[in-house]
């Protein structure tokens, strides 16, 4: 993602409230749910309860009960945190409630690398760490990917092509990919390539959602100084780019496929989720944040495979993450708070 410049900019920065945009779904409001938050990245949500996890991009993962944010982090990693590296993703197995495994893919400071652990939480402590995916370069520092997602049961990860467009291309590194693995690390028999590649071809997918009961994937890529996307990840798929790349084209490659949404003037597209719950007007939309600060709905043809409406729903400063949480609310998070949409 696109963070160096924002990055700075927001050192040091206090809450930022947002401001409407007008086009909030009728009788709705936004409401401040904590502020004062380090560049929190990433959240889940214990679905059932008041319980939320999400990521500082400092190393923390914090816990939040109900609107008290714990004083004790659940851990405290070691990351690295300059550039666009930190600790950026985060996952609840499906079966937390009875297992408690939590993911986060993070760059460790030493060795530098990218990597997912996993951890079991007890007492909102995470412990018994286990390495899931781990010797993702991190040299560059920018393009890094972050993201993490469960879908049918097998952990989805994002890697950005660490600034070397050409290794977006080959299907035996794992730069610039979404990956699939098993959720204690192992390959897929049924992966397309005998590796955890799933896609290719990506710059540096940022977002990762899923339409729940399907095998529908979504993707938010930044682009270069053009075409930012809104993609849909199928197996075995190339997403075009690396090098030669044309603004406006498919990309580059075997048989690449275009975007479900381009973006010719960028709006660094972060994070996105498929909402189903108590807001009906918003109900089975896909929302997605960017860092212009703009909160997207998609109304998505019956399939789920085409965009048949967009449009922003609220504008405030840049927007890090969307998910569901407590109440069965939307959620989203700035660099320095989190906010839910709710009735008024």
């Amino acid at each position: 993602m696109r963070l160096r410049a924002a990055v700075a900019l927001i050192t040091g920065i206090v809450l930022i409230v947002p401001v409407p945009a007008g086009a909030l779904p009728k009788g709705t409001k936004v409401q401040t749910y904590q502020g004062g938050l380090s560049f929190p990245i990433d959240m889940s949500w214990v679905k059932g309860t008041k319980k939320i996890f999400f990521t500082e991009r400092g190393g923390k993962i914090r816990v939040m009960s109900g609107r008290k944010l714990l004083k004790r982090p659940c851990i405290n990693l070691g990351v690295r945190s300059d550039g666009e590296r930190g600790l950026l993703g985060l996952a609840l197995h499906p079966n937390f409630k009875k297992n408690h495994f939590l993911y986060a893919f993070f760059t460790d400071a030493s060795p530098l690398q990218n990597r997912v652990n996993r951890y079991k939480v007890t007492k909102n402590r995470c412990k018994h760490s286990r390495t899931i995916v781990d010797g993702l370069d991190a040299s560059s520092g920018y393009h890094n990917g972050g993201q993490i997602e469960f879908m049918n049961g097998k952990l989805f990860i994002s890697t950005g092509e660490g600034h070397s467009a050409g290794a977006a291309q080959s299907t035996s590194n794992r730069l610039g990919k979404i990956l699939r693995v098993n959720p204690g690390g192992s390959i897929p028999g049924n992966n397309p390539f005998g590796n955890a590649v799933w896609s290719y071809g990506h710059r540096n997918p940022f977002g990762l959602a899923h339409r729940p009961g399907t095998d529908l994937l979504y993707e938010t890529e930044n682009g270069p100084s053009c075409d930012d996307e809104l993609n849909l990840i199928r197996k075995g798929r190339n997403y075009g780019w690396g090098d030669g790349y044309s603004c406006g084209t498919r990309g580059v490659g075997s048989d690449p496929k275009g975007p479900m949404r381009r973006y010719s003037s960028i709006i660094v597209p972060t994070d996105l989720w498929w909402y189903s719950g108590r807001l009906d007007a918003l109900d089975n939309h896909l929302l997605m944040g960017d860092y212009n600060g703009n909160l997207h709905s998609f109304k998505m043809r019956r399939n789920g495979t085409r965009v048949k409406k967009e449009r922003t729903i609220y504008s405030t400063g840049g927007i890090l993450d969307v998910a569901k949480g407590p109440g069965g609310w939307p959620y989203f998070m700035t660099s320095s708070g989190m906010f839910r949409i709710v009735k008024k």
